[in-house]
């Protein structure tokens, strides 16, 4: 009786220890992704203010830093499609547009940059597609609303 009495205090204490072991270790990995968080959201106000100064190709070095401390803030998306659009790289600003909306951040300028940059390379049905999308949150916005008519009246020339 003594020896399962012995094996009962044995397993609970190396439960105990696993227990303490697991939420350390969790607690510490929480802890460098707060941090890792931080350091990205202090980034992407650099580049705000780097951006607000036209200084696009330092804004993007930051904001590629950002990403790759955190991919889930859309925000930094955003400021990269327009980084992108500024420097003229058209299919990473639309990659870049595209994952912010998927990560629903929207704005009438989003989308109208990002229709004009379809436009432009003939992609008038997706264009569509997106200046409706945007309609449904800014129904009355009077840019999105031409842009539709324009890319509609295009699709009937052709």
């Amino acid at each position: 009786m003594k020896l399962y009495k012995n094996g009962f205090i044995i397993l609970l204490l190396l439960t105990l220890t696993g227990s303490v072991i697991f939420y350390t270790i969790r607690d510490n990995t929480q802890l460098k992704l707060n941090e890792k968080i931080a350091h990205s959201l202090e980034l992407n106000k650099e580049a705000a203010e780097l951006l607000a100064e036209g200084e696009h190709a330092k804004a993007r070095e930051l904001l590629l830093q950002s990403l790759s401390l955190n991919r889930l803030n859309a925000e930094t998306y955003v400021y990269l499609a327009f980084t992108e659009l500024n420097l003229e790289n058209y299919q990473q600003a639309y990659e870049f547009f595209v994952s912010a909306l998927n990560m629903e951040a929207i704005s009438v300028d989003m989308i109208k940059n990002l229709a004009d940059i379809l436009i432009k390379s003939g992609h008038y049905a997706e264009a569509e597609k997106y200046l409706k999308y945007g309609l449904k949150d800014f129904p009355g916005d009077e840019t999105l609303l031409a842009l539709l008519d324009r890319v509609q009246n295009i699709a009937v020339m052709k």
